[in-house]
């Protein structure tokens, strides 16, 4: 599954997961856009990269912006001559346990909607052309175990994503362009510990089959076959990685 010469776009890529995703693409050969409102972090992650030997790019991005991410997809190809993998990452989680939908302030509801379903949406029209040309694209959604869960905003937001994955794998698969969604389950990682705290991140590990939390690198082995051209029959699906939680519902 050599990605040796692709062009990797990876949206929120500043910190945490995003982050990994992108360093793990450039470790594996590929050139990687780093994509991010925050741009000090997404330089930061853009000079680990190019430190290692890596190529990148990075690019302050709003994902909710049209304007902002068409000009993404014209940075990249100016600089690296096309595209060939976008990984939609950014996304706000916000605060699950104390935010019920019953409550939710609408403006929150809209934010979450514009990161979560929005965002790819944009980011996934402005790459296709580039792709399209070429007659061969992976999208690759980042969806949650949070779609199938009572988590608010959050939940609803990337159900929604899982449906729009499937959507647009219908209209693209001609074009020899897959869209697939990973739903990860439960990661030991800051944002999560931030969430919902050691207490209520061990009940979740408790409650799959694999007794453990789940890593980067468990979920960037999902990510990168999606991306290869192994998987070039696969398309439409959001694929749980998440230690069998699913199993124990």
């Amino acid at each position: 599954m050599s990605l040796e010469e692709r062009v990797v776009v990876v949206t929120g890529a500043a910190r945490g997961l995003g982050r990994d995703y992108a360093l793990s693409f450039a470790s594996d050969g590929a050139a990687v856009v780093v994509a991010d409102l925050d741009e000090a972090g997404g330089r930061e992650t853009a000079a680990a990269i190019k430190s290692a030997g890596g190529r990148a790019l990075q690019f302050a991005l709003d994902v909710t912006d049209a304007t902002s991410t068409r000009a993404l997809a014209e940075a990249a190809t100016s600089e690296f001559g096309r595209i060939d993998v976008l990984v939609n990452n950014a996304g706000v989680w916000g605060d699950l346990e104390r935010s019920p939908l019953a409550e939710t302030d609408p403006r929150y509801f809209d934010l979450v909607m514009a990161v979560n379903l929005k965002g790819p949406l944009l980011c996934s029209q402005a790459v296709l052309p580039a792709m399209r040309e070429r007659r061969w694209g992976r999208i690759v959604n980042i969806s949650s175990i949070g779609a199938y869960m009572a988590s608010g905003v959050y939940g609803v937001s990337k159900l929604a994503l899982n449906q729009l994955t499937f959507a647009l794998a219908t209209e693209v698969g001609q074009d020899g362009v897959t869209v697939n969604a990973v739903a990860p389950g439960t990661i030991a990682n800051e944002a999560t510990l931030r969430q919902v705290g050691e207490s209520a991140l061990e009940g979740l590990v408790n409650r799959a089959a694999i007794k453990r939390p789940g890593t980067s690198d468990d979920l960037y082995s999902m990510i990168r076959y999606l991306a290869s051209d192994e998987a070039g029959w696969v398309t439409g699906q959001t694929i749980a990685v998440n230690g069998g939680f699913g199993s124990r519902l």
